[in-house]
């Protein structure tokens, strides 16, 4: 069971493990593992130097400005190491990290609703059946968060694939979309379409391997071109990521009728994305300071691109996403383009790094990383060259727990950045936001989407803290605490 820790809770939970234990482990606090870059070595903590005329939002929570203020004046073209031929440069992610929301899935709902695809209605069953095993067809999962009556995934893709058909032929369907009238609305055949189509989204996302469920989404560009992809995106955007339109930031649900193979089945999404002016801030800030930002995101790169022009980030090196084949038409089909990199999800975003990014900066590692999840937690714990890691708090069960375990740990015994990289670790930073409202706070804490009560840390967040504090993590890299998970046995 999770725990929700009121702001005066949590700074009471903070206390007592402050007041009780009192020393200072840095050994225990994260060496960042990997390789580093000839060279490369820990700064040398204060160093007089010219200051930053870096503006940060009052919005940061106050170590995270903090440090991410440090980040600047020890690495940025001011610092003394500083060296334009070997600039230092940062990894971040996008959906949920850059953004509050996931665009892709915000795409997703768009392209349903309007019906919005170029896939032929004969090719709609095989492209929604790719890269899903003979056995992953057969798998089951239940109406709503596994709930409910089980539904065959197989089924599924059939009776959506038959309700695309009807629409399709019916001339509802087209590559750009458009506004569906009440009528429609209303029809079986598109409440079919559109609930089945997302229901097994999160279906296939919940009972297979991310390696089938990142692609599988992309797959829904099949026959259009590069443009039109980055287009449907941009009107997504300038749609759900306006507050005068339709950034609702609450949860809706579709319930199909009762037909078909796999009958009646429900699923909640969200409508609602945005970018923070605090993270469009962080990216202006590493520009100004001469470092560079490359986004990596597994979602597809068209509709990173989208997101980024439409919310006007500045400061953006370069985006590695998504990306699928081209045909003989130059329109994407379903199939995962490898000749670029690997999917850019999880340890695949390191292996893309590797090959596309860190290259350009004769081998070093990012300087800074930016997160939010279990895909983002295999690049921000690779490299010996990072130095911070931010951590936008998403109360998260997964590995990403160990991450805002350590930032908290840090907090507590008041490690800045320049401690923690004198000492050769990394400063991890815990940022809260409030997902009802889509905005970031002056907290670690956030209030999660539809609550009423700032979650803290997760169980698994809380144990490593303790763990820490123990002892139990002594000089470790990060490759022996994380990737064994040493800090979360027992």
């Amino acid at each position: 069971m999770r725990h929700i820790h009121s702001f005066s809770q949590h700074a009471s939970w903070k206390q007592v493990i402050k007041s009780a234990l009192g020393g200072l482990c840095l050994a225990s606090a994260l060496l960042v593992g990997g390789q580093p870059a000839a060279g490369a070595a820990a700064p040398k903590a204060a160093v007089q130097q010219a200051p930053v005329h870096t503006q940060w939002s009052q919005q940061w929570a106050p170590e995270v400005r903090a440090s991410l203020q440090e980040l600047c004046e020890r690495y940025g073209k001011n610092s003394p190491g500083y060296k334009e031929n070997r600039r230092p440069y940062t990894i971040l992610d996008f959906d949920n990290t850059t953004s509050i929301g996931n665009v892709q899935e915000q795409l997703m709902i768009w392209q349903l609703e309007h019906l919005a695809f170029a896939i032929q209605p004969e090719d709609m069953e095989k492209v929604l059946q790719t890269g899903i095993s003979r056995q992953g067809l057969q798998l089951t999962y239940g109406a709503e968060n596994g709930e409910g009556a089980p539904v065959r995934i197989g089924d599924a893709i059939a009776d959506a694939a038959r309700a695309y058909g009807s629409l399709y032929q019916a001339g509802l369907v087209s590559r750009r979309g458009s506004v569906p009238d009440a009528a429609l609305r209303s029809s079986s055949d598109y409440q079919e379409f559109v609930g089945k189509m997302r229901w097994l989204y999160t279906a296939i996302s919940q009972t297979m391997d991310a390696s089938a469920a990142y692609p599988w989404m992309t797959y829904w560009f099949t026959g259009m071109k590069p443009l039109e992809v980055y287009t449907l995106a941009y009107d997504c955007d300038s749609f759900y990521g306006n507050a005068h339109k339709w950034q609702s930031w609450k949860k809706a649900a579709y319930t199909t009728p009762k037909k078909g193979l796999a009958g009646s089945v429900t699923v909640s999404y969200q409508n609602g994305i945005t970018v923070t002016p605090e993270m469009k801030e962080l990216y202006s800030n590493l520009q100004k300071n001469g470092i560079d930002a490359w986004i990596v995101s597994s979602s597809s790169t068209d509709v990173i691109r989208a997101a980024v022009d439409y919310f006007q980030i500045k400061g953006v090196n370069g985006i590695q996403g998504m990306m699928n084949q081209l045909d003989s038409q130059q329109c994407y089909t379903n199939a995962y383009d490898y000749s670029m990199h690997v999917q850019t999800q999880g340890p695949g975003k390191v292996q893309t790094i590797n090959k596309t990014i860190r290259p350009n900066y004769k081998g070093a590692g990012p300087v800074l990383c930016a997160m939010d999840s279990q895909e983002d937690f295999a690049f921000a714990t690779e490299y010996r060259d990072t130095k911070a890691v931010l951590v936008v708090n998403r109360y998260p069960g997964d590995d990403a727990a160990l991450c805002a375990g350590i930032a908290s740990y840090q907090q507590l015994h008041d490690i800045t950045l320049d401690k923690a990289n004198a000492a050769g670790n990394a400063k991890f930073l815990l940022q809260g936001r409030d997902e009802n409202a889509g905005i970031f706070w002056p907290q670690e804490e956030t209030l999660r989407l539809g609550e009423t009560e700032p979650s803290d840390l997760s169980d698994k967040s809380q144990r490593t803290v303790r763990q820490l504090e123990q002892g139990k993590c002594k000089c470790y890299s990060i490759s022996e605490p994380f990737k064994a998970q040493t800090l979360t046995k027992k």
